[in-house]
């Protein structure tokens, strides 16, 4: 499965509590949410006729997130080593990607991301590719 998804790539939020009514109540906060959702809708369509991957399945996730560079940033920086952290870049695809792509995270045995810089022209975006493991 090898897709494009033309969304600036979002860290995953922190889960956030709140009480109601006494008892305390753990939701995603709305801009993870909406991340997920928008992953979820450019995949739906990227990739509705790609193959899904079956429960006990290992897999490989290669994939590169294409953040926008600042302004600020001088030519000679070269990578994004500044915030968000790439992990939470994956939390937010891993998710958006369960029971659609595959029917659990866990299957994902074997990574391999970056993040880098669109170049000049060029969208933001999540380009990847997941694969069964082979051996």
């Amino acid at each position: 499965m090898k897709a494009t998804i033309y969304v600036e790539p979002h860290a995953k939020g922190r889960p956030k509590v709140t009480t109601f009514s006494g008892h305390a109540q753990i939701y995603t906060p709305k801009k993870t949410r909406i991340a997920e959702a928008d992953i979820k809708a450019s995949i739906r369509s990227e990739i509705a006729k790609a193959e899904r991957f079956g429960a006990g399945e290992p897999l490989v996730l290669w994939v590169t997130f294409y953040v926008v560079r600042p302004k600020a940033a001088p030519r000679r920086v070269k990578h994004p080593v500044t915030r968000p952290d790439l992990d939470n870049y994956l939390k937010t695809l891993l998710d958006a990607l369960d029971k659609f792509a595959f029917p659990d995270d866990a299957q994902i045995v074997n990574i391999h991301a970056k993040k880098a810089f669109a170049e000049t022209g060029t969208s933001p975006r999540i380009e990847f590719v997941l694969e069964r493991q082979d051996g």
